[in-house]
């Protein structure tokens, strides 16, 4: 099932944020434009004391076409792109207008031309939509003709998502939004994309989901990737635990009790939490789902994963939320946030110190070997190869650093990569088994049902280790092999 995609390794950008050719961008009231090297992100609020998103940058589609070969080379055979339909702010998940692409990353053609440009390198294109909310702004929004499409509360006043007063909730157990919604993704699916990430797919109802699959008999190849921060596991009258992933709804969810495991892991030694998150994962989801989940070790709603490992205030406590839960201390009350507290903190340190920096750097890239020896796609988001560093949005949406001169990031990514391709007939479709989890060592198997094995070993001390009888048979190669610090060993195995 899904073959095209299984053994992927996935790369996630921000189209404004990431590359811009050919860029004569025509004024849109509300819009105003930065210049590329000014990489620090307007935090403050407004005169009205608003945090808007009205920055953009002007990277486009034909950038990211432009720059498909340099991904290629990195070893990324996929990419994930955050929305790109009109709106008012550059991250488009306050949707304007569902079937317009937006002016100042392209159109339609560019689009099209983008996912041929793709397939040409046998590179497959996915895409977010955004079916929970629209944009203030949003031509539904303002026309009478949609009112149908939205949510009310007793009052009759539009329900907003999260209490954020510019996206205003949409009704999706309305047919005639539902119907709407699929002709959406039939058009980007008609235009040449390969799959679709819903964002938000977690609190949809499953009638609404179920509409979206009906596209499948047109495309059947196409893979429905849903957001989903938990596990995507309910339990039944006897309390047993089951995959809610393959009940129809949707193909496969983003990793991110994976991800938190990992990063925990890496940082803290966060054992206990690696074990219990991977055993629900891996022991409840089949395996075709396995095999597509989308893996990663942050997006753009975490801060960067150098941060994550080595930068102050990450969430230690896997009972208050993942380490990305960063906000406790800028909490007051129910009702208050203090947002421009928080922001200043993310600004003030927003960079690594020299030996921060270092260290993280090491750290990432244990955690990313990890990630790219895990059943799924391996997906990386946009300046990891270059140690990007920064909070969480806006702070870890910095437009690429085209300047940067980081190489040994760069190369290491590469490797994992032709790494991956070398040992797809393994990790693309292999099983997963932990051997061995506690503060110093990870050990985990990949198999095939043909006795191929890869055994992983990761060492997240600055201290060299020694490991025994990692194989069945006694010999003085694989008897006593040894991991440097911060530093991982593979061993592979046929019958």
């Amino acid at each position: 099932k899904f073959e095209a995609w299984l053994g992927r390794t996935a790369y996630q950008l921000m189209p404004d944020r990431f590359y811009k050719i050919d860029a004569s961008l025509e004024a849109i009231e509300g819009r105003r434009i930065k210049e590329w090297d000014d990489r620090d992100p307007d935090w403050q609020p407004n005169e009205k004391g608003e945090y808007v998103n009205d920055y953009y940058y002007g990277g486009n589609l034909k950038g990211v076409e432009a720059k498909l070969k340099y991904l290629k080379d990195l070893g990324f055979d996929m990419i994930y792109m955050t929305p790109i339909e009109e709106s008012f702010s550059y991250h488009h998940y306050d949707v304007g207008d569902q079937e317009r692409v937006d002016p100042w990353l392209g159109d339609w053609g560019d689009f099209e031309n983008l996912c041929k440009a793709a397939h040409n390198l046998d590179m497959l294109i996915m895409v977010d939509l955004v079916f929970n909310q629209t944009g203030i702004h949003s031509k539904y929004y303002e026309s009478n003709e949609y009112r149908d499409w939205y949510k009310y509360d007793s009052q009759g006043n539009h329900i907003c998502w999260y209490n954020f007063k510019d996206m205003p909730e949409c009704n999706t157990l309305n047919k005639s939004y539902q119907d709407a919604m699929t002709n959406i993704v039939e058009k980007y699916l008609e235009n040449g994309a390969d799959g679709i990430r819903l964002d938000l797919a977690e609190i949809f109802p499953r009638e609404f989901l179920l509409a979206l699959q009906r596209v499948k008999k047109k495309y059947p190849n196409a893979l429905f990737v849903g957001e989903m921060w938990n596990f995507a596991i309910s339990e039944d009258n006897s309390k047993k635990e089951t995959s809610k992933v393959l009940d129809g709804e949707l193909d496969s969810v983003m990793n991110y009790p994976i991800a938190d495991a990992i990063l925990r892991w890496v940082r803290y030694g966060n054992y206990e939490h690696f074990k219990y998150n991977f055993k629900r994962v891996y022991n409840t989801y089949p395996q075709s789902v396995q095999n597509v989940l989308l893996n990663n070790i942050g997006t753009h709603d975490t801060p960067t994963t150098m941060t994550m490992l080595i930068g102050e205030r990450m969430n230690q406590d896997p009972f208050s939320g993942r380490i990305w839960d960063i906000e406790a201390p800028w909490r007051h009350g129910n009702n208050y946030f203090d947002t421009y507290g928080f922001r200043k903190y993310e600004s003030d340190n927003d960079k690594l110190l020299p030996r921060e920096y270092e260290i993280g750097k090491k750290l990432t890239k244990l955690a990313l070997a990890i990630m790219y020896n895990l059943p799924g796609i391996s997906c990386v988001f946009q300046g990891t190869e270059i140690a990007e560093t920064g909070y969480k949005d806006p702070f870890c949406r910095k437009p690429y650093n085209w300047k940067n001169n980081e190489t040994d990031m760069k190369e290491f990514v590469t490797d994992l990569g032709m790494y991956r391709k070398e040992n797809k007939d393994v990790l693309a479709t292999g099983k997963i088994k932990l051997i061995r989890v506690d503060n110093d060592l990870l050990i985990f198997e990949r198999y095939t049902d043909d006795k191929k094995r890869i055994i992983f070993i990761a060492n997240r001390t600055e201290k060299g280790k020694y490991v025994d009888h990692i194989f069945e048979r006694s010999t003085e190669e694989t008897k006593e092999p040894w991991v440097g610090p911060y530093g991982y060993l593979i061993l592979r195995s046929e019958a």
